[in-house]
């Protein structure tokens, strides 16, 4: 604004001077001339400060429309983020109830425990209907991880909760209840698996 605002004085200079040097005046000049000086300097200066007054205004404008850009961008993303926080909350909810619940083989306390021993020995899910509920949650999930793909607010809200559950997500792949690309959002968490043997005697 500032270099606008001196580009208008030396413009309203020059133009000043281009005026005087036109009319030829002679000196010393009379009064009438003086007059007429007096009254096109007027001008000039009235002129310089309506467009100063307008560049002003303009600036004003220009960052009082950043501000109110910047509150609604602000105001988005915390609503993102309380939408975000929610379903983060419901989804482990959901996972820890069907998580805590009794598989239906009756050898095993949990479905937690169920489910990490029939992924290590390689076994399907035999029908199991909690596994079942388990793997459709964790794809609901997923596709909200993928639609908030370009959104680094809720991917960073995710993170933690999709790392968290990564495991019992390769384990539910393992299992045969759920696809693996369709699961990648928590897979890209989940570190490369140790070898059998090793997994056995851990």
């Amino acid at each position: 604004m500032i270099a606008v605002v001196v580009i208008i004085v030396l413009a309203t200079l020059a133009l000043g001077g281009l005026g005087v040097m036109a009319s030829a005046p002679s000196w010393p000049l009379p009064a009438d001339t003086l007059a007429a000086y007096g009254g096109y300097a007027l001008a000039l200066v009235a002129a310089m400060g309506v467009l100063i007054l307008l560049v002003m205004l303009a600036h004003q404008q220009r960052l009082q429309q950043r501000a109110l850009t910047r509150s609604l961008e602000l105001q988005q993303a915390q609503q993102r983020g309380l939408e975000t926080t929610q379903l983060m909350e419901r989804f482990v909810h959901q996972a820890e109830l069907l998580l805590e619940r009794e598989s239906l083989d009756p050898n095993k306390r949990s479905v937690l425990r169920c489910l990490s021993i029939d992924a290590l020995r390689g076994n399907t899910g035999r029908g199991d209907p909690n596994y079942h509920r388990l793997a459709r949650l964790f794809e609901w999930l997923a596709q909200e991880a993928e639609a908030a793909g370009q959104d680094p607010v809720r991917q960073r809200l995710m993170e933690p909760v999709l790392r968290q559950y990564a495991e019992i997500a390769d384990q539910l792949c393992h299992v045969g209840e759920a696809d693996p690309t369709r699961l990648e959002p928590f897979l890209r968490f989940q570190p490369q698996a140790r070898p059998e043997a090793e997994r056995i005697e851990a």
